[in-house]
């Protein structure tokens, strides 16, 4: 996965902890903090969408790189 890929999944569920409706940040410390129920909903929503998205961006890469593979092999 691009180094694009990652950061639109990491912006994403920065995004959701960012609010309060969804994570709970706790001012005593990170021991103490936690997704809420509702964080926890919209966090695998938003995983069961970005997945296949994911895996399709992924292998469009892969097979990218297999084609510019070969077509160096056969330039030799």
């Amino acid at each position: 996965m691009s180094n694009l890929h990652k950061r639109q999944v990491y912006s994403g569920l920065f995004e959701i902890v960012k609010d309060n409706k969804y994570y709970y940040n706790s001012s005593i410390g990170s021991k103490f903090s936690k997704l809420t129920p509702d964080g926890i909903k919209e966090i695998i929503e938003y995983i069961e969408h970005m997945a296949p998205l994911m895996i399709e961006k992924d292998r469009i890469e892969q097979e990218a790189l297999a084609k510019t593979f070969v077509w160096g092999e056969l330039k030799k």
